[in-house]
C-alpha cells in the first residue's frame, strides 16, 4: 500500500509531510507517495535526518491511498491530521 512519512515540525506543533528532497510540507498533497519497503526506508532515513537536525519529531509513515492522482490517508486519525483540525 502507497505511504506517507509524517512528522510534527519542532518549533511550531505543526503537522508536516516528507517530501522526496528531503524538505517537509504543511499540505498533504505535496507530499511524496511511495510504494514498497524500499522506497519507504529511503524516506524515512531522509526523516531520520530532520529528527537529527532537530527540525522535527515524532515521525511515522502512514497509509495513504490515491483517489484521482491524491493521496488520501487511509486512518480517520490521519484525515483529521491532514485536514489540520482540531480534536478538542
Amino acid at each position: 500500500m502507497p505511504s506517507i512519512v509524517t512528522a510534527n515540525d519542532l518549533r511550531s506543533g505543526a503537522v508536516v509531510y516528507l517530501t522526496g528532497a528531503g524538505g517537509w510540507v504543511c499540505d498533504l498533497p505535496h507530499a511524496t507517495v511511495v510504494d514498497g519497503a524500499d522506497a519507504l526506508k529511503g524516506l524515512e532515513a531522509l526523516a531520520l535526518a530532520s529528527v537529527e537536525r532537530n527540525e522535527v519529531t515524532a515521525v511515522y509513515a502512514f497509509d495513504v491511498r490515491l483517489v484521482e492522482g491524491l493521496p488520501e490517508p487511509v486512518s480517520v486519525r490521519e484525515r483529521i491530521r491532514a485536514a489540520h483540525a482540531p480534536t478538542v
